[in-house]
């Protein structure tokens, strides 16, 4: 993809973290169609040791010096979540496309703010939930649409991880927009309203933590379909991260992380009829402790299902920034897989969530 000028799309990089180390290293998937030119952070040394390990094309810069360098076509911000709205702004206010990693802000309402300077300013600005842009993503809505499922019915997602609490970390960091909603949960959410549609209202469960920040955190999610979806996420438990659709033609089964999806399959839904009011044939070997461990066993062996597969190359950053560089290319302010409308929505759901969840907590208020 190239700029608007021509030849090769040039990247600046605010944040010189892991994410932004995976995004960079995935720029390599487009072949030469994408550099990086500038890294910013706040530590000029971290900025020159990721030039020097990662991108020795580019120049160890400031934040400032970045947004308004001449080879500059668009800026992927990966810095704390307390900054991604000052970084933003400054991004836009210097005419520069800006890809905002998530939590794309803190809040709603600077989630608004960061939106509005991007359109006042006619500068494309979106989150960088990549996850929507992976190929397994694109194939499932594409199945939805056409009614592979039926009727969505609800969905089920979670992002569990155990960590071990520090304040001096994001995570686990009030100040810096930490918690498991904001920083896990995202994942679950973004996807339930990427492929189920618009959220109309929600019910949630936290857990606080000593640093004040919501370790573990349960939404229930109304779609303004009428389908139910559960959303779990948390700082301090582990679990499986797959995810599961139900419609009234089929269930979708998708093999987790639910951030990068690799595999899913399609089992039909055969509908019950009316219970039976005589004894069925084989119903009491059915029933015993013996006709359970073969069924049980059968199961296994038959697996069941019709396997789709729609595999992502490299690390599967890359698809998020190629939407960048497309987008930039025709003059668009947004991709339609991610808009802004769509953060803010979420955003406002999350800070709805803090406003009202019924919190248990050891911590003093």
């Amino acid at each position: 993809m190239e700029n608007a000028g021509g030849g090769t799309f040039r990247w600046a990089i605010f944040g010189t973290g892991s994410v932004a180390r995976k995004f960079v290293l995935d720029l390599r998937s487009l072949k030469g169609r994408a550099v990086v030119s500038h890294v910013a952070s706040r530590d000029p040394a971290n900025a020159t040791r990721f030039v020097r390990d990662l991108a020795p094309e580019a120049k160890a810069s400031t934040y400032e010096d970045a947004a308004h360098a001449p080879d500059v076509d668009a800026i992927y911000i990966a810095t704390p979540p307390a900054l991604h709205k000052p970084h933003a702004l400054m991004g836009i206010a210097a005419g520069k496309p800006v890809l905002v990693e998530k939590p794309f802000a803190q809040t709603g309402a600077e989630a608004r703010e960061i939106a509005e300077a991007a359109r006042a300013a006619h500068v494309f600005c979106m989150e960088a939930m990549w996850t929507r842009f992976q190929p397994l993503a694109g194939e499932i809505r594409s199945r939805i649409a056409r009614g592979d499922l039926g009727e969505i019915r609800g969905f089920n997602a979670q992002f569990l991880a155990a960590n071990t609490p520090d304040a001096t970390q994001s995570l686990f960091n009030a100040g810096q927009g930490g918690g498991a909603m904001i920083h896990r949960g995202i994942y679950p959410l973004s996807m339930a309203q990427f492929w189920l549609g618009p959220i109309a209202r929600t019910v949630a469960l936290q857990r606080m933590g000593e640093t004040r920040v919501d370790e573990d955190t349960v939404m229930v999610l109304e779609h303004g379909s009428g389908a139910i979806s559960t959303v779990r996420s948390s700082l301090r438990s582990a679990g499986p991260d797959g995810a599961v659709i139900w419609g009234t033609k089929a269930r979708l089964e998708i093999d987790g992380p639910i951030w990068r999806p690799n595999s899913a399959r399609l089992f039909p839904v055969t509908a019950s009829g009316k219970p039976a009011t005589a004894p069925r044939k084989g119903e009491a070997f059915r029933e015993s402790a013996a006709g359970l461990r073969l069924s049980r066993l059968l199961q296994r062996l038959r697996g069941g299902g019709s396997a789709i597969s729609a595999p992502f190359a490299g690390n599967a950053y890359h698809y998020e920034a190629e939407a960048v560089m497309q987008a930039v290319a025709e003059g668009q302010g947004k991709d339609p897989r991610m808009a802004l409308d769509d953060t803010i929505a979420l955003m406002d759901l999350m800070d709805d969530v803090r406003a009202s969840a019924t919190n248990k907590t050891g911590a003093t208020p």
